[in-house]
């Protein structure tokens, strides 16, 4: 004879149908006779639990979907990433810069009786925030 596997113990089975056999001669108590109410309560404990197996493995299948990861997003769309920001090597750069705007330059100006003066020409809105560091 051949072993019957269900995925699960044969005393679970037994007992949830021994629970819904109980349930139902309880809830059947006062609505049938006492014959009938034995009869109905080991008749219908299998079909209640058929029942509620079945909604159980509908509503898992509705269910699975929402707390599944998608394997495969529809629309790949790239990282976003801040703002690209000057690096801290370009800011120690001690010739002339390409783009004035980005970063002020430091221009000498001559006067007849004054010595050499240094003067920001960058717009006001730019801020230095370079440091001069010793080279290695």
């Amino acid at each position: 004879m051949g072993v019957l596997n269900l995925g699960y113990p044969l005393w679970l089975l037994l007992s949830v149908l021994v629970v819904f056999a109980l349930l139902l001669y309880y809830v059947l108590r006062g609505r049938v006779s006492e014959g009938w109410r034995v009869a109905l309560a080991v008749v219908l404990a299998p079909v209640c639990t058929v029942g509620v197996v079945a909604v159980a493995v509908v509503l898992s299948a509705l269910l699975y979907p929402l707390y599944e990861t998608p394997t495969d997003p529809v629309s790949p769309e790239p990282p976003t990433s801040p703002a690209p920001t000057p690096d801290a090597t370009s800011l120690e750069t001690t010739g002339p810069t390409a783009s004035p705007s980005a970063s002020p330059s430091v221009t000498a100006t001559a006067s007849p009786g004054a010595s050499a003066t240094a003067s920001p020409v960058a717009s006001p809105s730019v801020s230095a925030t370079a440091s001069a560091s010793p080279a290695p």
